[in-house]
């Protein structure tokens, strides 16, 4: 993962801004590929990607607005 572009490996990113509501599990959305530019940590890494595509202005409001 951290290594991505080197070995020719391809990152989708899925997300979700909820786990559950009302007891539902909500599912993730698709977001698309990207490329890791910096990560942090070993076990539990953090890791920061840029997308290969602009996302979508409706799922960006959907994702950064509070319901």
């Amino acid at each position: 993962m951290v290594f991505n572009q080197d070995r020719g490996i391809h990152l989708h990113l899925f997300i979700r801004k909820y786990k559950e509501i009302d007891g539902k599990t909500e599912p993730y959305i698709y977001i698309g590929k990207g490329n890791t530019v910096e990560y942090e940590g070993e076990k539990l890494i953090t890791v920061t990607m840029e997308l290969e595509n602009d996302v979508l202005a409706s799922l960006c409001t959907e994702f950064t607005k509070r319901v």
